[in-house]
């Protein structure tokens, strides 16, 4: 018995170990992008180019998004062993959301980053569903962790399915059409249009994000009370 006691207590230990790790990247790789685009907000806020502080709210927003959705999946189903794809993953993600907060007042290369930053991001949520099916048989010992697993799975399907085909689409629409038309959207500043129709697909992303959060939370307390 406290042999089995002992090998609890210490994959519990190391569980808690990976998810400190996993909360002190995500706030690492994320404070970066907040600086960056502090650093990259202060001439358009300072010289009062409006047309683009919406590109400033919609990568604020995006931080928003990238870090409520990484904190969510880091408490419903990281742990012990350390997975070093998704975190290599991470690290390429905000790599790529970096370089873009970097030509905000460039609305063509703005949205060939975002582009590029939706496909990896395709490829992490794809990434972490493979690694949220190797982990079915945890979940599936007690009612709650069924109920849990379903919703885990469900959710990150929807975004595979639904966010980033969206997003994908979106972007490299927005990406030709200021290549093939700049008079347009450049000289005549169209590209504002564009970028009001990607904020609010943000503000909406992250109202779906903050709703599944609160959903989730309730479903992950109820299986640690249960396990």
């Amino acid at each position: 018995m406290n042999h089995i006691f002992m090998m609890k207590r210490t994959a519990s230990e190391l569980d808690n170990i990976i998810v400190d790790i996993e909360f002190l990247l995500i706030s690492v790789i994320q404070g970066v992008a907040l600086a960056t685009l502090a650093a990259n907000a202060v001439g358009p806020i300072s010289n009062l180019q409006i047309e683009y502080w919406l590109y400033i709210s919609s990568a604020f927003v995006l931080i928003l998004i990238f870090w409520s959705q990484a904190i969510i999946h880091v408490l419903s189903f990281i742990d012990w062993p350390f997975e070093l794809t998704h975190n290599f993953l991470y690290f390429l993600t905000s790599f790529i959301e970096v370089m873009a907060f970097s030509h905000m007042t460039k609305p063509l290369i703005w949205f060939m980053f975002m582009f590029v930053f939706v496909l990896s991001s395709g490829i992490l949520y794809l990434a972490d569903l493979i690694f949220i099916k190797s982990r079915k048989v945890k979940f599936e010992k007690i009612p709650s962790g069924k109920v849990l697993y379903s919703n885990i799975l469900k959710e990150q399907k929807f975004s595979l399915a639904v966010f980033v085909p969206l997003g994908l689409l979106f972007n490299l629409t927005a990406f030709f059409l200021i290549l093939i038309f700049p008079k347009y959207f450049l000289e005549q500043k169209f590209h504002i249009f564009l970028a009001i129709l990607q904020t609010l697909l943000g503000i909406a992303i992250l109202i779906k994000s903050i709703r599944s959060f609160r959903q989730r939370s309730d479903l992950i307390k109820r299986y640690k009370l249960s396990s």
